[in-house]
C-alpha cells in the first residue's frame, strides 16, 4: 500500500520478550485460601468451550480443581462452532462461555441483539413487558440479553495458513523472507495472477484471524473483499476445501492448524502475533441478565478461570498441561501432538519440503503474563481494554460488518455496556492483582506489522487511513 511504510520484516519475528513464564505480578494464589466473595447464588454451572487451544485455562480450572476451590461445581460442554455457543449461552443452556473476543460488538450489532432489544423496549406494551421479564427469570433470553465479556483469557494463538498450490506458487512462511517488502512483492504477484478469487475459510466473521487476516493482506495490497472468497467453514469442511482445491487456505486457532501441518495439508503463511502484537483473542463471557442475577457466583467462576490462566503461563507445569487438554471430552485434537510443541514455546511453520520450520515463539499465546515488549505490568492478558474494542469496531466498520459504514456515535457507552470491568476489577483486587489504570490505550507502531500506530481516541482517523476497504 502506498500510504503504509515497511520496515525489514526480521525486525517485526523479534517481539523482544524475555521468556520469563509466569514471573506474574500479584499472587498466583495455588497455595492461598479462596477470596471470599460472599454467598454464591448458584454454584452448578455449564460453561460452554470450543476444541481450541485457548480453552485450556477452562479445562484447567475443572481438572487442577480451581472451580471446586470456590464452590463451584462446573461442568465443560464441548461445542462445535462458535455459532452454536452463542446459541446455546442465550437459549440457556449455558451460563457462560469462551467465545471471541468481538462476539459482544458483532451481536449487539445483528438485527437480533442489542440495537432491536433496544427498540422493543421503547414500544413494548404492558403486556409485552411482562412476557419478557418471564423470559429473563427463566434464561431464555436471545432476543433480549446482550453477551457481555468477563474477563480476557488469552492473548494472540492465530495463524495463517495456505495450501500446497501456494506453495507450488513459490509462496513461503513470513519468517523466511529477509524484508516485509520481499514478502510483500511475492504474495500480492501470486493473487493477482490468480484467474479468480480463490476461497479462504474462517471460523466465524467476528473472529480476530479474521480481522488480522484481512489487516495482513491489506498491508500487502491485496483486497480482502475483492482478491480472495472469505467464507465460514468448520474444520471437516476446510479440510475436504483443501482437498477439493476449493479454498486456498484459512486463518483460525490451534489445535487444529498443526495437525493439518502433520498431514501435509498446509503450510503457516504467518501467524497473528506478527501482525498485531498482543491483541485480544478469546473471552470467558455470559449474559448481562445473568450477571445481574448471579454476581457473586460470576466473580467465584472469574477467580477461578484467572487462577487456571496464571497456571497456565508457568513454564512447570507444561508437562500437566498437554494431557488435560487432549482429552476427548474438551477438544479434537487428533492423532498429531505437534500442538503441545507449542506449550514450550516452538512453533511449527510447516512446509512441503524436509526442511525443519519449527521456530521459537514463546509467546504465541499468553494466557496472563509473560514480560515483552509489549506486555510489562501492570498490563496482563485477562484485562479487558476498552481500546482493543475500539480497534474491532474500526474493523467493523472498515468491512461494512452488520450493515455498519460510520463509526457509531454512541461507541463509548456500547463498549462500556459490552465490556463491563467491575466484577474483574474486584476479582483482582483479591488477587492483589495491579490493574492499569484507564481503559484505552495506545498502540504504538511497532506493534504492527505495517508500522501504523493506533490511538484509540481518533478511531476516524485511523479508519480513514486505509485504502483498502468495503
Amino acid at each position: 500500500m502506498k500510504r503504509r511504510q515497511f520496515l525489514q520484516y526480521s525486525t517485526l519475528a523479534a517481539a523482544g520478550l524475555t521468556f520469563a513464564a509466569c514471573t506474574s505480578q500479584g499472587s498466583t494464589h495455588f497455595t492461598q485460601p479462596p477470596a471470599n466473595f460472599g454467598k454464591l447464588e448458584k454454584t452448578d454451572l455449564k460453561i460452554g468451550i470450543v476444541s481450541s487451544l485457548d480453552c485450556l485455562p477452562l479445562v484447567v480450572a475443572k481438572e487442577k480443581g480451581m472451580f471446586k476451590k470456590y464452590g463451584l461445581d462446573v461442568t465443560l460442554v464441548k461445542q462445535p462452532t462458535w455459532e452454536q455457543i452463542q446459541t446455546e449461552l442465550h437459549s440457556g443452556n449455558l451460563d457462560a462461555v469462551q467465545t471471541l473476543f468481538a462476539m459482544p460488538l458483532w451481536e449487539y450489532f445483528s438485527s437480533k441483539s442489542g440495537k432491536l432489544r433496544e427498540q422493543t423496549q421503547e414500544e413494548d406494551s404492558d403486556k409485552e413487558k411482562k412476557s419478557r421479564n418471564k423470559e429473563k427469570e427463566s434464561n431464555k433470553t436471545k432476543g433480549n440479553a446482550n453477551t457481555v465479556a468477563l474477563m480476557g483469557l488469552n492473548i494472540n494463538g492465530n495463524s495463517i495458513s495456505l495450501s500446497e498450490v501456494a506453495w507450488k506458487g513459490g509462496l513461503r512462511p513470513s519468517q523466511a523472507y529477509n524484508t516485509y517488502n520481499e514478502l510483500q512483492d511475492g504474495y500480492n504477484k501470486f493473487f493477482r495472477e490468480l484467474k479468480k478469487p480463490p476461497g479462504f475459510a474462517i471460523s466465524h466473521p467476528a473472529s480476530m484471524a479474521n480481522y488480522t487476516t484481512r489487516y495482513w493482506l491489506g498491508t500487502m495490497g491485496i483486497d480482502a473483499e475483492r482478491d480472495l472468497k472469505f467464507e465460514v467453514l468448520d474444520p471437516d469442511a476446510i479440510l475436504t476445501g483443501l482437498d477439493s482445491g476449493k479454498i486456498i487456505g484459512y486463518a483460525t486457532d490451534e489445535l487444529f492448524n498443526q495437525q493439518t501441518i502433520a498431514d501435509k495439508k498446509a503450510f503457516t503463511a504467518s501467524i497473528d502475533r506478527d501482525i498485531w502484537q498482543g491483541h485480544p483473542e478469546k473471552i470467558l463471557a455470559t449474559l448481562d441478565t445473568w450477571l445481574k442475577d448471579y454476581p457473586n457466583t460470576a466473580k467465584a467462576m472469574m477467580a477461578a478461570v484467572l487462577e487456571a490462566c496464571q497456571y497456565c503461563d508457568n513454564q512447570d507445569n507444561v508437562t500437566a498441561l498437554a494431557p488435560v487438554l487432549g482429552k476427548s471430552e474438551y477438544t479434537d485434537a487428533g492423532n498429531n501432538k505437534g500442538w503441545q510443541k507449542i506449550l514450550t514455546g516452538n512453533y511449527n511453520y510447516g512446509g512441503f519440503d524436509s526442511k525443519p520450520e519449527v521456530v521459537k515463539v514463546a509467546d504465541f499465546q499468553i494466557f496472563h503474563f509473560q514480560q515483552t515488549k509489549y506486555l510489562q505490568q501492570p498490563n496482563h492478558a485477562n484485562f479487558l481494554w476498552h481500546s482493543h474494542a475500539v480497534w474491532v469496531l474500526t474493523q467493523m466498520v472498515r468491512w461494512h460488518q452488520q450493515k455498519l459504514t460510520d463509526y457509531p456515535k454512541n461507541s463509548d457507552a456500547i463498549i462500556k455496556q459490552l465490556y463491563p470491568t467491575e466484577a474483574y476489577a474486584d476479582v483482582a483486587k483479591a488477587f492483589w492483582l495491579n490493574m492499569p489504570k484507564g481503559q484505552l490505550k495506545m498502540e504504538p507502531p511497532d506493534m504492527f506489522i505495517d508500522r501504523v500506530a493506533f490511538d484509540p481516541n481518533k478511531p476516524m482517523e485511523y479508519l480513514n487511513g486505509f485504502e483498502l476497504r468495503a
